[in-house]
């Protein structure tokens, strides 16, 4: 089975720099000639480790100023602005955070895609999850709410009647791959 980017633990240099900007902001750092704030990011990035593992860097001019960050994949040395670490039930897995090409990741939506099983059950599937979450969040009006709930109960009614619908359940609640 083809493991996907979804399963794994992911790490975002987008997310690193935000905290580090962060940091600056909220302490209201100001820097020397000496000290750019691409060397402050340059420090406070290489202190950054998870799970006993650090990480290189390398920055790119951004045509509008600043930086744009990536990091080094440890096996391949290729830019990456995610690194995945995959699941413990990973087996033949190396359990270290790496790109996506070293680890052999697709995004599920690539594997099924063009799948029937995608288009009759997987994809309404999601779109009532995303109602729901919507719902769950509040505010809205009540007749954007009515228009949410109308859709769920037409989808829902779309998927018990579909057989492609009731194979997946059956297979998901008997533990059938």
């Amino acid at each position: 089975m083809q493991l996907t980017v979804e399963v794994c633990e992911a790490i975002s240099i987008c997310s690193l720099q935000k905290a580090i900007k962060g940091i600056i902001t909220k302490e209201k750092l100001e820097f020397s000639e000496d000290e750019t704030a691409h060397d402050f990011m340059t420090r406070e990035l290489s202190k950054f480790a998870i799970n006993g593992q650090t990480f290189k860097y390398i920055s790119q001019d951004n045509y509008l100023g600043g930086h744009r960050w990536f990091f080094l994949c440890p096996h391949c040395n290729r830019q990456a602005i995610k690194l995945f670490l995959p699941p413990i039930k990973a087996m033949n897995r190396e359990r270290k955070y790496l790109c996506k090409t070293c680890h052999k990741l697709k995004n599920q939506s690539a594997l099924v895609g063009t799948n029937q099983l995608y288009k009759a059950v997987m994809r309404p599937l999601k779109r009532l999850k995303d109602i729901e979450d919507r719902i769950a969040r509040g505010h809205m009006k009540s007749e954007r709410v009515q228009a949410l709930l109308d859709e769920h109960e037409l989808i829902e009614g779309r998927l018990k009647e579909s057989p492609e619908y009731r194979l997946y359940a059956f297979k998901r609640k008997h533990s059938i791959d």
